[in-house]
């Protein structure tokens, strides 16, 4: 593959990622909009510490820096 075509690949792959950050904020207010009309808190130390507990497992899986991935979700 020339360079031309992994940067292609590059681009690609930062579109997706864009494209599934908005998803995720979008989710994200559904949530809060939920725990809004049910009266619950909006905070959840509990579930933030799943949520970064599991994508630091998957990072490892995938060999990259889990202190990263959970700066990035921060």
């Amino acid at each position: 593959m020339n360079l031309d075509d992994l940067r292609k690949k590059i681009d690609e792959t930062d579109a997706q990622i864009v494209r599934l950050i908005a998803e995720r904020l979008r989710i994200a207010e559904d949530v809060g909009k939920n725990k809004r009309e049910h009266g619950n808190q909006i905070e959840d130390k509990g579930r933030e510490r799943v949520v970064l507990d599991n994508v630091k497992a998957l990072a490892r899986k995938e060999n990259i820096s889990s202190e990263d991935v959970e700066d990035i979700y921060r």
